[in-house]
């Protein structure tokens, strides 16, 4: 006699919406309450209705254990969240910070290029500053000029680099380290530009490149000698795009060799505290 064949079971696929529907009903449930007890009702059920808002408020708002300011003390207060108690290990400084206005930002790049000019003829020029008749005094290889954005450092290449070189001279730089302790006494970033004329170097490199590596040299002394950070340090080289004279003199190229160093306050750019 042939046994009969058992009916393939079925299998649910779908049996997470009793669960799913059981909570809907429960936070309509809730919600219901809620809005029973916010309208009240006879005014005999009012004061129950007050007790009884009263505990589900405390019982939503009852703060969470003790937990840690930061990661390495115990605790020490309660809180409401582990995100309002719980630090990184660094605080950064604000990214973006304004200036209150546009007349106190002009204020400060005008007091603060004044500190610059005096400390530039005070460290590198000394007594040299106002020459004797018949002397032509120390020649100034560091001038400090306004410009749209802020100010700027203008160093004559002639005195810190060997024609068709980007290293610094040994002889210049003390006066390197002297400009760059002025500017990390402003604590500013800085952008430092490379220029050239515009004669195709001699060297083994091409005006773009002499001048970008001339700048990333002075970038490397002023970060790795003087200390100043790297993260408010950037570089440009721009060969003889960006002339302040013409090139069809001897002086006009001299002054078009030369290294900028940029200051530059923008909006966001945040004023010096106590000034």
């Amino acid at each position: 006699m042939a046994q009969k064949q058992k009916c393939p079971e079925f299998e649910n696929h779908e049996r997470w919406l009793v669960s799913y529907a059981d909570m809907v009903t429960m936070l309509f449930a809730l919600f219901v309450v809620l809005y029973a007890l916010k309208e009240g009702g006879a005014p005999a059920a009012k004061e129950p209705n007050k007790v009884l808002a009263a505990s589900v408020a405390d019982a939503l708002n009852m703060p969470l254990p003790e937990i840690p300011v930061d990661r390495k003390t115990a605790p020490t207060q309660t809180g409401m969240g582990i995100f309002d108690h719980f630090k990184g290990d660094q605080i950064r400084e604000p990214l973006s910070q304004k200036f209150p206005s546009s007349a106190m930002r002009a204020k400060v790049i005008e007091m603060e290029i004044n500190r610059v000019r005096l400390l530039v003829e005070e460290r590198l020029y000394g007594p040299n500053k106002y020459p004797e008749k018949g002397d032509k005094g120390f020649e100034r290889v560091v001038s400090v000029q306004q410009t749209q954005n802020g100010f700027k450092l203008q160093l004559a290449a002639r005195h810190f680099f060997d024609s068709g070189q980007y290293q610094l001279k040994r002889e210049a730089l003390k006066e390197m380290e002297t400009v760059g302790q002025i500017l990390m006494e402003l604590g500013r970033p800085v952008v430092v530009e490379g220029h050239t004329d515009n004669v195709p170097a001699s060297g083994q490199f091409s005006n773009w490149e002499l001048s970008a590596l001339r700048a990333a040299s002075v970038a490397k002394y002023l970060i790795k000698t003087v200390g100043y950070p790297a993260t408010k340090v950037a570089v440009a080289g721009y060969a003889d795009l960006r002339p302040v004279a013409q090139n069809t003199s001897e002086a006009g190229r001299t002054m078009n060799r030369r290294i900028e160093i940029h200051v530059n306050y923008d909006q966001e750019a945040t004023a010096p505290e106590g000034q």
